[in-house]
């Protein structure tokens, strides 16, 4: 027996003006039933939006703030108590700020929703599959306390895991600097893209509603390029939210750790065949040029080889000079203590760095960026040749020439430094 195609509902949303995004969610919600089918009247409901870091809405590295008013308005009309929860790698002891910059504080006060400081509430401790064995993680009770807990996600890409979508949006689950841990404990791209797909299979969430109308390419979760994607989707499996965001961005499933690793253990939908769509075709929202993350070398390289591959193939984090504000929270939050604070800013000990890059995420200035080995970057550039000549399977535009022009003069300005 054909087992039944998992729903995924998208529409066109090109603007961040409430009116345009409460019509978009009321559009993706009504295949489902409405938001009436999941919340009923004196539930509590948490909304789990993505709150990385500390920065303005337009910077497209959170979720929008009038995506959260959208639902919390559908959520008070139906007669529901709304909470609003997630927990920020670097959030400890000033959640308020997170609050203020991002618009979420802004939206409590508008709509009656209690802001929540994961941090500061219960948690409880359950047992995940981990790539190599059980694992044992703290997850707030807020998941098993509330009626409905609604996942907010943000397109995204992830200098690790490729894309930061509706499956690893579960990682926010966990309070406290535990998450910083696991990049310590799973350096591996693969192992840590599997734990985020593990945790998701442990922590279920009956809805996602994700934020596509404005998103980030580019060396994300913080610091890349916005990117107006223009679409709101919705689904009751998140895995099917992530196979249409990569097909959007023209990104290969089987390339992205989260999305193997959920194919693997059989989570959700294992393509977009097993999907049934709702609303407007994927094929209308792709991206030209989406600028994907360096690929994760070291995930192709044989384990012998790596210590001889480090000297020649490597990316680390630097400094860029002048935008340091000597906050400390990339200090606070390396998994590896391989951060001092220098003079000018952060001083990286390359002999401790795991290349985990969350000091990159947590930066407040984008004052951190990826740097790569001559080798590395050298292949992006054959990579980029290749795409100017040939482009992707299509014919070149005369937009895409000039596009990888300049991307191929920005990556041999960059090998010749």
């Amino acid at each position: 027996m054909t087992a039944p195609l998992c729903p995924l509902a998208i529409s066109k949303c090109t603007s961040y003006s409430l009116d345009s995004i409460s019509k978009s969610v009321s559009e993706v919600l009504l295949p489902f039933g409405g938001l009436e089918a999941f919340v009923k009247p004196g539930q509590k409901v948490f909304l789990k939006p993505n709150m990385l870091s500390c920065k303005d809405p337009s910077a497209a590295a959170t979720t929008h703030p009038i995506i959260l008013e959208a639902v919390a308005n559908e959520c008070r009309r139906i007669g529901a108590q709304v909470y609003i929860g997630d927990s920020p790698p670097m959030a400890l002891g000033r959640i308020e700020s997170y609050w203020n910059t991002t618009g979420f504080k802004k939206v409590a006060e508008k709509t009656g929703a209690t802001l929540l400081a994961l941090e500061k509430e219960p948690s409880r401790q359950i047992r995940v599959n981990g790539p190599a064995g059980p694992v044992s993680i703290h997850v707030t009770e807020w998941l098993y306390s509330a009626d409905v807990v609604i996942n907010l996600p943000k397109l995204k890409t992830h200098n690790l895991t490729v894309i930061t979508g509706a499956v690893k949006n579960h990682f926010g689950l966990l309070p406290g600097l535990q998450k910083a841990q696991f990049h310590k404990r799973f350096p591996k791209l693969s192992d840590f893209g599997a734990l985020m797909a593990d945790i998701c299979a442990a922590t279920p969430i009956p809805l996602t509603i994700f934020d596509g109308v404005e998103g980030m390419d580019g060396q994300g979760p913080g610091g890349g390029r916005v990117i107006k994607t223009g679409l709101i989707m919705a689904a009751v499996d998140p895995v099917a939210i992530d196979l249409a965001f990569s097909a959007i961005a023209g990104l290969d499933p089987e390339k992205i750790p989260t999305l193997a690793r959920c194919r693997k253990i059989d989570l959700g939908p294992k393509n977009l065949t097993q999907v049934r769509i709702f609303g407007e075709p994927i094929s209308s929202f792709k991206y030209p040029g989406f600028q994907a993350p360096a690929e994760p070398i070291f995930a192709k390289i044989p384990g012998v080889m790596v210590k001889i591959a480090q000297r020649l193939i490597w990316m680390r984090p630097k400094l860029k000079k002048g935008l340091c504000i000597k906050c400390k929270a990339c200090e606070r939050i390396c998994p590896a203590t391989a951060i001092s604070i220098a003079e000018e800013g952060p001083h990286f000990n390359r002999k401790s760095c795991i290349s985990c890059f969350c000091c990159m995420e947590v930066c407040p200035v984008d004052s951190i960026e990826m740097q790569t080995s001559s080798l590395i970057k050298l292949a992006l550039l054959a990579r980029e040749v290749k795409r100017f000549f040939w482009g992707e399977g299509k014919t070149n535009t005369s937009s895409d020439v000039e596009r990888r022009s300049a991307s191929i003069e920005e990556t041999l300005t960059s090998v010749m430094k």
